[in-house]
Parts: structure tokens; sequence; C-alpha cells
């Protein structure tokens, strides 16, 4: 049995759908099971809160491997980096460890780093920590960015505005990889022994997010009419007046002006040797389509 945690997010739902079908057992964890349509397609679904010891220890019970992409980045008190990586994620590791978990598959971040300017990412690094130094046999994949998500926040402003949105200068390479990529990776790992794999994950190509809003714009059938620039400075100016108010949208700028500060390259081409080839954005798109919400 193979126990996705966060198997109704962007990433978790595409895990779950590629171990269906290769017919591999999966369980769900979710807050709310009765919204759930996987039951509907044969998957087992649990109640679960990572906050609450009991549902969690029930939830793994029987289970050989746990697939973890819960994640505190987009949202706030208890269900933020604090007390999702500093709190709920530690504690079940250590439900892992007393459950006799054989594999550990965690989704971290290619900008996990003890030194982050990011509480979120300094968060993910030491959980990444506590996984080396534990006795769960893990695989810690640490994504980029994923199309999935950028193109639907990008998408809005064009599509709403005119506007592309351009974070810092907009002009510095990142390695955008598809969630679907990512989740086939994971979900490969997760049939098998936990044995200490950790890569960062990244697309086959670098591309600025200029480019990135220019090939959503055709996508869409839309040309940008002007743009909503916000340099790193505002970003890092702003991230702590916006915090009392909304600590959600101060992160999203901390983040994002790492995008200018911090290198977003990384080579991933061992990755994809064994995994095979990833999708570049524009064939993302052409499969995905670029409309938000769809």
């Amino acid at each position: 049995m193979i126990v996705v945690v966060g198997g109704t997010g962007t990433v978790g739902r595409q895990i779950v759908d590629q171990l269906h079908r290769d017919g591999r057992k999966v369980r769900v964890v979710t807050r709310t099971p009765a919204a759930s349509a996987d039951a509907a397609q044969g998957i087992e679904v649990v109640a679960g809160d990572v906050h609450d010891r009991r549902s969690m220890v029930s939830a793994l019970a029987g289970a050989r491997t746990v697939v973890c992409t819960v994640q505190g980045g987009g949202g706030k008190g208890r269900n933020g980096p604090k007390g999702i990586e500093g709190a709920a994620i530690p504690m079940l590791l250590n439900l892992a460890r007393d459950a006799g978990i054989e594999h550990f598959v965690y989704f971290s971040s290619a900008s996990a780093r003890p030194d982050s300017p990011v509480e979120f990412f300094r968060l993910k690094f030491e959980v990444e920590r506590a996984l080396r130094a534990g006795d769960v046999p893990f695989s810690i994949l640490r994504p980029t960015h994923l199309m999935d998500t950028w193109t639907e926040t990008l998408a809005a402003s064009i599509v709403r505005k005119g506007k592309a949105t351009v974070l810092g200068s907009g002009t510095s390479p990142v390695s955008w990889v598809a969630g679907a990529d990512v989740a086939r990776v994971a979900a490969t790992l997760a049939t098998g022994p936990g044995e200490g794999w950790t890569a960062d994950i990244g697309g086959p190509e670098a591309l600025p997010l200029t480019t990135v809003n220019e090939l959503i714009a055709t996508a869409l059938g839309r040309s940008i009419e002007g743009h909503n620039r916000m340099p790193v400075r505002m970003l890092r100016t702003m991230a702590p007046l916006t915090r009392p108010f909304n600590e959600v949208l101060a992160r999203q700028m901390r983040m994002g002006a790492l995008l200018d500060t911090q290198p977003q390259v990384v080579d991933s081409e061992a990755v994809w040797s064994r995994f095979g080839r990833p999708l570049r954005f524009a064939e993302w798109l052409e499969v995905n389509g670029a409309v938000p919400g769809r």
C-alpha cells in the first residue's frame, strides 16, 4: 500500500492517478474524504489531518510507502510553513518510523537551503536534514517552479487585465518543470525501495519569465498590452509591510524576489535519462492549455 499525503494537490493528484493507472494500491489521505472523487474510481480515501496524530496513525496502518507532497507555502497559521514543515511533517516522520514505513518520498524544493531568506525554504531544508539523520529509508525530490501553478497565475493576469506579471527583472532563466513529469518520477520511485536518492528536478530548458508570459499569451490567443512589474526592491520592501495583513502574499513576494537573486537553473539530465524525457513549456501548454482553472 502506498499512502499519498497531499494527494488532492496539484502534483499529489497526478501521482495518485499515475499509481492507480499502474495498478498499484494507493490510499489518499484528505481532511474531506466525502468531497473526493477518488473513491468512485476505486481508490481508497481516508480521513486524515497532518496535525492530528491519531488520524495519521490510522492512515499509515498497513502501508509500505508514504509519498508526502503536503506543504505550507500557500497556507497561513497552522497550515503555513511553521505548522506544516516545522511541526506536522516532523511528526509524520516519527509516525512513519514507528509504523515501519520502508520508503518515505518527500517533496522538497530546489530552493531549500539553510540560509534562505524565505522561512518556507529553510524549514524544507530542515525536513531534508531530519530525513537524512533518521531511520526511515527515503527519497527526496527537489522540484523547481511548476508550470502548472505558474501558468494559472500568469494567465489570469493576461486574461483579466491584458498585462503580463513580471517579478524582478523577468530576465533571469528558470528551469520550469511540469507537474506531470515530477509526478512520474515520484510514482516510479514509490514502487521501489528507499535508497536515499535526492535530486533537483527542473525541466529541459531555462526560460525567463518574459518568455513564459509570451508563450502563455500565444496559447491563449491574446496579445500582451502592458506589464505589471514588481522589481526586487519593491518586493523586499512590501513583504514585511504586507505580512500583518496577508502572510501568504508576503511570502509570495519574498519568493518572487528569489527569481532574480538566487540561481533558478538546475541540471536534471541524469534524472530524465532515468525517468524519460520531460515536457518543454510550449509542449505542456499544448497539452494542458493556458486557461485559468481549466
